[in-house]
């Protein structure tokens, strides 16, 4: 199934979490990130069990240190 992250086209299987979707593109465990899946954040402890659909819009934002 095709979804949009970050405004690229990604295929993840059918069934795919949004937890799944990060391991995926490599989000680590510990990693300051925030995801959106369309305009809601998703809070990480709901991750493995929020699962993804078809045409799905995902927005990661990673936090980053410095100025």
């Amino acid at each position: 199934m095709k979804v949009k992250v970050n405004d690229k086209d990604k295929i993840v299987p059918v069934g795919c979490t949004l937890e799944t979707l990060c391991q995926i593109i490599g989000i680590k465990e510990n990693e300051p990130v925030a995801v959106a899946l369309g305009t809601e954040v998703i809070e990480r402890s709901a991750w493995a069990e929020t699962k993804l659909n078809d045409h799905d819009k995902i927005t990661i934002i990673r936090a980053t240190c410095g100025g």
